[in-house]
C-alpha cells in the first residue's frame, strides 16, 4: 500500500470538525427549550462536541506517518474519555486542553439517557442523598454552561482554517482520494 497522503489526513480531522459543528448547533437550537431531561441531553451535545474536535485535533497534529494507527492508538483507545483525548491533542496550546481536563475531564456522555442524568445530578431530597455532580452549579447555571459553550466554538473556529482550502476537480485525485479512504474504513473495521 502506498503511503497516505495528506489528503487522507484532512479527510478524517474534517469528518470530527463537521461532526462538532453539528453539535454545537445543536445544543444552540436546542438549549432554550428547557426541561432537566432537555438539560442532560444539550450537555452531552457539548461533550460530544469536544470529544468530535479533539479528535479533529488528533488527526490535525499527530506526527505518525498512519492514519491507522492514529485512529486505533490515538483515538479508539481513548473512548470518550475528554481527558485522553486531551492528553493526545497538541493542535492547539495545551493549556485548553488541560482547561478540558479539569472542568470537562469527569462527565461522561453515557448521561444521555435521562435516568443516568437524574442518577448523577439530581439529589434525592426523600432519602438525603447527594448526588455525584451539582445539577444547580452546573446543567442550570447559564454562566457555567455558556462558558463550556463558547470554548468549544472558540476551538471549532480555531480549526476552521485547516479546511478553507482550493479542492481538486482532478477526477483521478478524487477517485484515489476516495479509494484512500475507503481503504482506510476498511482497515479499522469502520466498514465490515
Amino acid at each position: 500500500m502506498p503511503p497516505e497522503s495528506q489528503n487522507l489526513r484532512n479527510e478524517l480531522a474534517f469528518h470530527y470538525y463537521t461532526d462538532a459543528t453539528d453539535f454545537l448547533a445543536r445544543f444552540d437550537f436546542l438549549i432554550e427549550e428547557y426541561s432537566k431531561t432537555m438539560r442532560f441531553k444539550c450537555f452531552v451535545d457539548l461533550l460530544m462536541g469536544f470529544e468530535c474536535i479533539l479528535k479533529s485535533h488528533i488527526f490535525l497534529s499527530s506526527t505518525k506517518e498512519s492514519m491507522v494507527e492514529i485512529y486505533k492508538n490515538d483515538i479508539r483507545k481513548s473512548g470518550h474519555k475528554l481527558s485522553n483525548l486531551a492528553d493526545e491533542a497538541k493542535f492547539l496550546s495545551p493549556d485548553i486542553y488541560q482547561r478540558i481536563k479539569v472542568e470537562l475531564g469527569q462527565y461522561d456522555i453515557l448521561i444521555r439517557y435521562s435516568i443516568d442524568g437524574y442518577a448523577n445530578f439530581i439529589p434525592s431530597y426523600l432519602l438525603s442523598k447527594d448526588n455525584k455532580f451539582n445539577f444547580s452549579n452546573t446543567l442550570t447555571n447559564t454562566t457555567w454552561l455558556t462558558e463550556k459553550r463558547n470554548l468549544l466554538e472558540g476551538m471549532i473556529n480555531s480549526t476552521s482554517i485547516e479546511f478553507q482550502r482550493e479542492w481538486s476537480m482532478d477526477f483521478p485525485e478524487l477517485v484515489a482520494d476516495e479509494q484512500e479512504l475507503m481503504e482506510f474504513f476498511e482497515s479499522v473495521k469502520i466498514i465490515k
